[in-house]
């Protein structure tokens, strides 16, 4: 929409930028300040309404009639990078920093130039600008031995090698230490060092550098050492895995500087991402990776899921289209692509995003798996369980077999279509094959509970599941519930008060304590109880409390 507000492209703005610095255009400087002001209002409205190429186009806009506002260069700056104009980007960073007003990130951003442009000059000053400016400190020994390997000129695995204070550094100098091992052709060397890593996490970038190490080993013709590293049951390890069996070639490898930087700076934005929802520096970083290397999988995946969380569906969904659909990475991008579509809601464009896949020649576990996700989110429950079904039968003639949690899924869906026969049958073998998992237990004991069978070995099952996950309020909220079913209110109460306080809008929980105040003689308390639940009760469950706010508990409308 707001896209079509502006005349100017975004391919013609970048370039006039520096113009607009050096020669400072009277005619621009003097643009009426109506003209401007609508200019900025548009770009505004575009940046709220999740339209990055518009907006960033906007105040680029301005930009070039005022090339010495701070505030509309750095607006540029994130801007451009969200939408993924590099140009643009570099022109904004490189007048924020004439000024001194460089964000630490856009440092990063003139390091990649650097180095992909092969300006050993520039990217070496752009290190010792992050050394000075302190922020991005801790990644410059491993980007100058980069760097030095690039340039041919200098130490390379020394720089990394030397002792460090930085626990940053540290997290991964060890990582890169292999890849540019393997990148120097030392496989050996490359493979010992990534194994001899304390941890390896299961994040989609450390997935990315564990396969980037498998491919160059396989590479330099060390295919038995890439398969041992692609063990476990994370999907795309396996997809890796199996392109390898198969003697095919496995892409994702670094072999040259801006790959290997471009896995760091992955990996640096996945990091900052986890802490909370993706911030604009994350963004920036992850666009700035996929800047280096744009065959990338994993920062085309990371600035993807970013973008998608942000509400531009639009934006997102054809970075996945540019996901090798001959790589390991396509199964993580399937379920990108549905996740993008559930939050931009539009489950029904994502439930034919996952029957689609199911209808692909190789479809596999994840996509009938990831299909009955959709159909249960849909309330769908006896379509999920079809899904579920034939994402089981696949799973047994697997090597590993089906494993708790395809049951447990499937329990659930028999359970919520009201089928308990066939919801109990799976929810016990669910609890036979992860006998230690507290998610699974409580859901059986529950289960138990509603349908007031077995009510000792319900209890039994969530005070194991307790035991399991102590600090867990839904866990709670069952063993609380049980102790009432089973005529125990004192114990009842002092597990459901513990599970309110931990959630106190959860209506559930709330309903239960409610119930329990009343049958222990505490009317006022119950009726507080009952009134939180019914804030975020819907449905049949809000009909039921409200009976219970006007003539207390009888039999027919206690909770289950």
């Amino acid at each position: 929409m707001f896209a079509r507000l502006f005349a100017t492209s975004k391919y013609v703005v970048a370039p006039a930028l520096i113009a607009a610095v050096a020669l400072s255009s009277p005619a621009a400087a003097n643009r009426p300040d109506a003209e401007a002001m609508a200019h900025y209002v548009r770009a505004r409205l575009a940046d709220n309404a999740g339209e990055p190429i518009a907006a960033a186009s906007g105040y680029a806009a301005l930009l070039v009639a005022d090339p010495g506002d701070l505030t509309m260069a750095l607006r540029t700056y994130r801007g451009a990078l969200a939408a993924g104009d590099s140009a643009l980007a570099l022109d904004a960073a490189r007048i924020l920093d004439a000024r001194g007003a460089l964000p630490p990130d856009g440092r990063l951003l003139l390091f990649a130039d650097a180095l992909s442009a092969g300006d050993w000059t520039a990217a070496r000053s752009a290190i010792a600008a992050m050394e000075k400016e302190e922020i991005f400190a801790f990644l410059t020994p491993m980007l100058r031995a980069w760097t030095n390997f690039a340039a041919r000129d200098g130490a390379t695995i020394d720089l990394l090698r030397t002792r460090t204070t930085s626990a940053l550094t540290s997290a991964y100098k060890g990582e890169q230490e292999a890849l540019l091992l393997l990148a120097q052709r030392k496989g050996d060397e490359g493979a010992t060092s990534y194994k001899a890593l304390t941890t390896i996490g299961a994040g989609a970038t450390e997935v990315a550098v564990r396969i980037a190490v498998a491919s160059r080993l396989s590479a330099l013709g060390e295919r038995r050492a890439a398969l041992d590293l692609l063990g476990g049951n994370d999907a795309t390890i396996e997809a890796a895995h199996a392109l390898l069996a198969k003697r095919k070639k496995l892409p994702g490898g670094a072999a040259t500087a801006s790959k290997g930087v471009s896995l760091l700076f992955a990996r640096l934005a996945e990091d900052i991402g986890r802490q909370d929802r993706p911030t604009p520096i994350a963004l920036s970083i992850a666009r700035i990776a996929l800047q280096l290397d744009p065959t990338s999988d994993v920062a085309l995946l990371l600035v993807a899921e970013m973008i998608g969380a942000k509400g531009n569906p639009d934006i997102a969904l054809p970075l996945l289209d540019r996901i090798n659909p001959k790589g390991p990475w396509t199964g993580a991008a399937r379920d990108a692509r549905v996740r993008i579509l559930v939050d931009a809601g539009e489950p029904q464009r994502a439930l034919e995003t996952a029957t689609a896949a199911t209808l692909a020649r190789g479809a596999t576990i994840g996509d009938f798996t990831r299909l009955g996700e959709r159909y249960a989110e849909l309330k769908r429950h006896t379509e999920a369980a079809a899904a579920y079904d034939r994402a089981l039968a696949m799973a047994e003639k697997s090597e590993d077999g089906a494993g708790w949690a395809l049951w447990l899924l499937k329990g659930s869906a028999h359970y919520e279509a009201g089928d308990w026969p066939q919801a109990k049958a799976a929810l016990t073998r669910a609890a036979e094959l992860g006998p230690d998992q507290a998610v699974v237990l409580n859901y059986l004991g529950y289960a138990k509970l509603e349908y007031r069978e077995d009510l000792e070995e319900a209890e039994r099952l969530i005070q194991r599941a307790s035991q399991l996950a102590p600090q867990d309020p839904a866990i709670a909220d069952s063993l609380g519930w049980a102790y009432f079913i089973r005529g125990n209110v004192p114990k009842a109460l002092e597990a459901l008060e513990r599970a309110a306080a931990a959630v106190p809008d959860e209506p559930t929980i709330s309903e239960h304590l409610g119930d329990a105040y009343w049958t222990a003689g505490r009317r006022i308390d119950a009726r507080y109880a009952w009134t939180a639940a019914l804030v975020n009760a819907d449905g049949h469950v809000a009909e039921r409390i409200r009976a219970k706010l006007d003539i207390g508990l009888k039999p027919e409308n206690a909770a289950p």
